[in-house]
């Protein structure tokens, strides 16, 4: 396993040290900000509410990159630089980012194109110590997603350059090394809408397909799951690693009431 992957195995990503009191630390999973752009104030509302997975869906388009789901709702102040490399490389010189685990997912939405663009932005704009540990141990990660398959030039891209693989995907030993975690739509292992009860059959799907990513030390997260706390807590249940939320504060003040109804209850 590469050193990005120990350090995103199960005893150190999987869950999160979060309370700020070192003398009373408690374990509590991952909340991913899908969709962070239709938040009212990307980015920083996900981070400053305690998100560990940020996520922005980019367009190449002109030379530059447009964050926006679909092409036709692209709006030129709308840029990946403005909306989420700008207020990273503050936080980072800030020295704020690491109370808390921190990942920036990139969906470039026309593939290699707009992952070459990235690369090439973070490079000759000076982003680059934002993500690559070699020049600054603070650097977060970068994940790509894409709903191409690119995995045929994941080896090309620098080692700070990440990928969501797919629980099926056939890699070569290089390519899972540039694996940061594994995804894939709940729609594969169940139609549950988020009422009632999800059948047992689907639940030992997901179970199983959780356990497959986490023997290899990497994080599993579904999307398109229910976004409610009977969902999020069946997420955990189910072993995902993250809480997949379009309402990333609310999920972490359901963690944090879990936490406290949980000590609650111990004494």
């Amino acid at each position: 396993m590469n050193t990005f992957g120990r350090r995103a195995g199960i005893a150190a990503l999987l869950m999160l040290l979060a309370v700020a009191d070192v003398s009373a630390q408690v374990l509590q999973p991952l909340v991913h900000s899908h969709n962070d752009y239709a938040q009212e104030k990307p980015f920083r509302a996900a981070y400053r509410a305690g998100a560990h997975s940020i996520e922005a869906d980019v367009w190449a388009q002109e030379g530059d990159l447009y964050v926006s789901h679909d092409r036709k709702d692209i709006r030129p102040e709308k840029t990946l630089r403005r909306m989420y490399l700008k207020p990273l490389r503050r936080v980072l010189r800030c020295g704020r980012a690491h109370s808390q685990p921190l990942q920036l997912m990139v969906d470039v939405k026309n593939g290699k194109e707009a992952l070459d663009l990235l690369v090439a932005i973070i490079e000759r704009e000076g982003y680059r110590s934002c993500f690559d540990t070699a020049l600054n141990s603070d650097a977060i990660r970068l994940t790509i997603t894409c709903g191409a398959d690119l995995s045929p030039w994941w080896t090309s891209y620098p080692d700070y350059v990440y990928f969501d693989a797919r629980p099926d995907d056939a890699l070569t030993e290089a390519q899972w090394k540039k694996v940061s975690m594994i995804s894939q739509a709940h729609t594969r292992y169940t139609k549950w809408s988020g009422s009632g009860e999800m059948p047992a059959r689907d639940q030992e799907r997901i179970r199983a397909a959780s356990a497959r990513a986490h023997e290899r030390g990497l994080p599993f997260r579904l999307w398109g799951f229910p976004d409610s706390p009977a969902a999020w807590a069946l997420s955990l249940d189910l072993g995902m690693d993250y809480i997949n939320s379009d309402h990333p504060a609310e999920v972490v003040r359901w963690l944090q009431d879990q936490k406290s109804t949980r000590q609650t209850d111990r004494r």
